[in-house]
């Protein structure tokens, strides 16, 4: 059997080794950092856990092809208890609240009751979420399907208001509506950069139930995908970064030099960002257009990343809904000024987010590559000075709203745009591929190189938006690229 190289210890890395493993392999996992995860992780500060990572998982619902994904690997499992949230957050503007129930027909009429004027875009929005609920069955399939996206959406009813949200934004949806603080709600109801379609099709799938929270989030997920990599044999090289991948005898081999010595296989799978691997791995030696293209027009295919804030509040926050999107006085964050910051509070998972009375919070702003380019400039200094003010703005803010929590917020960790590209080496500190925005297009990369056959890509940057289902299904994709034997 062959012997497969992985490079970068994320979801996707695991996925394809753990297959690999399956299919009797040998596998070599490196990865730079002391453990795996990658953007799937967590760690603890305070003896309090920090989620890096998941707000709510897709593919929660068994009878999915991404259920039987996270099951194969490890992820999910019979013993694995899963915490089901009733919505997909609040967002409050000026005193009134918006509510995405995953009841539909609840979340409707409390919409109508705020804005009756609004009554026909409410029900054109809605009807759109549950009309396109089952696109992500084509889009997230294991295979090509007869039907295309295309085809799908046009059978669909009200199908000219499904394609039109595929080149509008939020900003630009959110003009249906007369009320202010459904024109807030609608513009500020992802996180990111991408479209109104996009949202359509983010909120159906949690209003199926194949969206929840499995009980001690990303840091224990990643744990048990871990346990069942190394059980079946996987070799982890950790604290190794990976310098310069090299395809010798005649496409036959491929070397990875890191900085703990050389691995050689057969095969070589990079589970990394693409830009990384091709731009300095592979020295650019073998361009992909299609990843070029993007490149050239970030503008049009803004990505995603945040500036993301860790505390704990002592007190009662059931109340609070998961997650709270907040109307903030405005604030400076990297390059912009932003007056909405998303509150998360882990109460629900009180077994592993509460401890002695106190809750662990997430404060999130959204941030894109002008922003990275911003805190990039500054020196140690005046980053680490940026930093904090920033902390302070956004723990503020949190005291201005709820005053009940005034002296009982206490800091416990942060990460920004600069952070996440440290620990993940991905281009401008995104913690997704490029967004599927009104100005750019969807699109899927199959993971191969041309000229250079035995070596891949796999990863959330195969596929517009990313996220950990895009993780999941290129490294099953591209695990079927190596051949049982070698010839």
């Amino acid at each position: 059997m062959s012997k497969v190289i992985i490079i970068g210890g994320g979801i996707s890395g695991l996925t394809a080794g753990i297959k690999l493993l399956n299919a009797g392999h040998q596998v070599t996992l490196i990865e730079k950092n002391k453990d795996v995860g990658g953007l799937c992780s967590g760690y603890f500060v305070d003896g309090f856990l920090v989620d890096t990572c998941i707000h709510w998982l897709m593919g929660t619902k068994k009878g999915n092809f991404i259920n039987d994904l996270w099951r194969e690997i490890g992820g999910l499992g019979r013993k694995v208890k899963i915490i089901s949230l009733p919505t997909l957050g609040t967002i409050e503007y000026e005193g009134v609240s918006v509510t995405f129930y995953r009841d539909l027909d609840k979340a409707e009429k409390e919409w109508i009751n705020i804005s009756p004027k609004d009554k026909r875009a409410i029900h054109r929005f809605f009807s759109a979420v549950k009309n396109v609920g089952g696109l992500m069955n084509i889009m997230l399939g294991d295979r090509l399907r007869k039907v295309s996206v295309l085809q799908f959406i046009k059978g669909l009813p009200n199908s000219r208001h499904i394609l039109k949200s595929m080149k509008q934004s939020r900003e630009e949806y959110a003009k249906n509506f007369s009320h202010p603080a459904l024109r807030y709600a609608i513009t500020h109801c992802q996180t990111g950069y991408n479209n109104m379609f996009f949202f359509f099709d983010l909120y159906s799938i949690f209003a199926q139930g194949n969206a929840d929270v499995p009980e001690g989030g990303a840091y224990y997920l990643r744990e048990r995908i871990k346990d069942n990599f190394i059980s079946l044999g996987g070799k982890l090289l950790l604290g190794a970064t990976a310098k310069e991948i090299e395809p010798y005898n005649n496409y036959e081999s491929v070397r990875v030099k890191t900085s703990k010595g050389v691995v050689i296989g057969d095969y070589c799978i990079s589970a990394i960002d693409p830009y990384y691997t091709l731009d300095k791995l592979l020295d650019g030696r073998y361009p992909v257009p299609q990843f070029e293209r993007r490149k050239k027009a970030i503008e049009k295919n803004t990505i995603s990343s945040c500036f993301n804030v860790y505390v704990t509040i002592e007190g009662d926050l059931s109340k609070i809904d998961v997650p709270t999107g907040l109307h903030i006085s405005p604030i400076k964050v990297g390059s912009q000024e932003v007056d909405f910051m998303l509150m998360r509070s882990y109460h629900f998972d009180k077994k592993h987010f509460v401890k002695d009375g106190k809750t662990v919070v997430s404060l999130f702003i959204d941030q894109n590559q002008d922003d990275y380019n911003y805190f990039n400039s500054l020196s140690k200094d005046e980053y680490a000075q940026e930093s904090q003010r920033i902390i302070k703005n956004m723990i503020d803010a949190v005291e201005e709203r709820y005053p009940e929590f005034k002296g009982k917020i206490n800091y416990l960790s942060h990460f920004s745009p600069i952070e996440i590209s440290k620990r993940v080496n991905t281009s401008y500190g995104s913690f997704q591929s490029f967004s599927f925005t009104d100005k750019g297009t969807f699109y899927i990369n199959n993971g191969k190189i041309k000229d250079c056959p035995n070596v891949f890509l796999c990863g959330q940057w195969t596929r517009s938006i990313g996220g950990t289902p895009t993780a999941l299904l290129s490294a099953h994709n591209v695990c079927r690229y190596i051949p049982k034997s070698l010839k």
